[in-house]
């Protein structure tokens, strides 16, 4: 007879028939069992405590307590096997479509649904994991094109601010026993910016997401045209520096020359006066000097502000390139798998330190049971002991 089929009708009805019987026969066993049993315990009651007699009695009352227990076992087993039959018969057809059972046709379906959720979830964790690498690598290439700008903006900027430095001291150290040779190397100062200095510049920015390759392109595109621009700005600044000092010049003489005038006829006033002019020169020297920073700063804002313009375009045509597919319908769990023995400790410290440690000693009790029973043998098969002041062993004595 297959699981799936139902015992006879005949042998059922025979079979419940005599339960009323067996019923009865067990309650009058457990009956006679218990009045016997009490009887016992109130002679023993009565004698004070247990004899040698007594005991005696006492394990014959078990002894045929348990064959009592025995048949009475026997004679229901028919009954509770019949019931248990029909259980399993319910339960296997059940069984036969539940979802929850991989082996049923729908719960291989569901299996196959869970794997194409699945599919579906690492596809669109790809496609999300390859739009953030392009937007990054966009983003680095906007970065690192404004860091590189600047990076030779600053090059130029340092020799440049080194230059007209040198300009300008040459401007202040003017004096009466020098006024021509001075005013000679102002007016042919240089207005080239040399091609060596530009080319001594060294790319020192690290990337992360761009390659070699794309790096080398970014600067081939940069550096187009480049020399040329900055050679162009070097001119018209310094030029307009250099032509500040030649406008001054017919008055700075003359300024020079009413002071060693004055100086033969007052050295104390003569030296007044050159005081003021260095400190009117060196106000005129700091005021150019800040020009020329917030110009530079205005300059790296710039900078900033059409990179940050550029990443956020790429954002958006990034975005739109690498529109999601339909969603994905999946509940998404995580499920631990160990890798290594030590693994467990670590399992159970989160589990200690956030539940148990707060239950009650009995429900740790049931959940700890096989690691207690092993502790318990060792305690009785290798005489090995917990010694600690939250673990004590108490003696079970049983009579055979």
């Amino acid at each position: 007879m297959s699981e799936t089929a139902l015992i006879k009708v005949e042998e059922f009805t025979s079979i419940m028939q005599n339960a009323p019987a067996t019923l009865q026969r067990n309650q009058q066993s457990v009956e006679g069992s218990t009045n016997a049993g009490q009887a016992l315990l109130d002679t023993i009651e009565a004698a004070g405590g247990l004899n040698d007699e007594l005991d005696a009695s006492v394990a014959i009352y078990i002894e045929r307590i348990k064959k009592t227990q025995k048949n009475m076992e026997e004679r229901r087993k028919p009954i509770t096997q019949l019931f248990d039959h029909v259980r399993k018969t319910f339960t296997t057809l059940e069984n036969t479509i539940d979802p929850k059972d991989a082996t049923s046709i729908p719960g291989k379906l569901i299996t196959m649904r869970n794997q194409y959720a699945k599919q579906k979830l690492e596809a669109e964790k790809k496609r999300q994991a390859e739009a953030l690498r392009r937007q990054n690598i966009e983003n680095e290439k906007v970065t690192y094109k404004a860091s590189l700008e600047m990076a030779i903006s600053k090059h130029f900027n340092d020799y440049f601010n080194s230059k007209s430095g040198v300009l300008s001291q040459i401007w202040e150290s003017l004096n009466y026993s020098n006024f021509a040779e001075k005013a000679k190397m102002i007016r042919e100062w240089s207005l080239i910016y040399p091609a060596e200095h530009y080319k001594m510049f060294r790319d020192t920015i690290s990337t992360y997401y761009i390659d070699p390759v794309t790096k080398a392109s970014i600067q081939t595109e940069l550096s187009t045209g480049k020399y040329e621009s900055l050679a162009q700005q070097y001119k018209f600044d310094m030029e307009d520096l250099r032509q500040s000092f030649i406008d001054r010049l017919p008055s700075r003489q003359k300024e020079i020359m009413e002071i060693e005038a004055l100086r033969k006829v007052n050295e104390q006033e003569a030296a007044k006066k050159e005081q003021e002019r260095r400190e009117r020169e060196d106000r005129e020297r700091k005021q150019r000097e800040l020009e020329a920073s917030q110009e530079q700063a205005k300059q790296k804002a710039s900078a900033t502000a059409a990179a940050q313009v550029s990443q956020m375009n790429n954002l958006f045509e990034v975005s739109a390139a690498t529109v999601a597919p339909t969603p994905v319908k999946a509940k998404v769990t995580e499920k631990i798998q160990i890798l290594h023995p030590a693994g467990i400790l670590e399992i159970y410290q989160m589990w200690w330190v956030n539940e148990g440690q707060s239950l009650p000693i009995d429900e740790l009790e049931k959940i700890h049971k096989k690691m207690i029973t092993f502790c318990e043998k060792k305690a009785n098969k290798d005489d090995e002991h917990i010694k600690s002041s939250y673990v004590q062993y108490v003696e079970d004595v049983k009579a055979k």
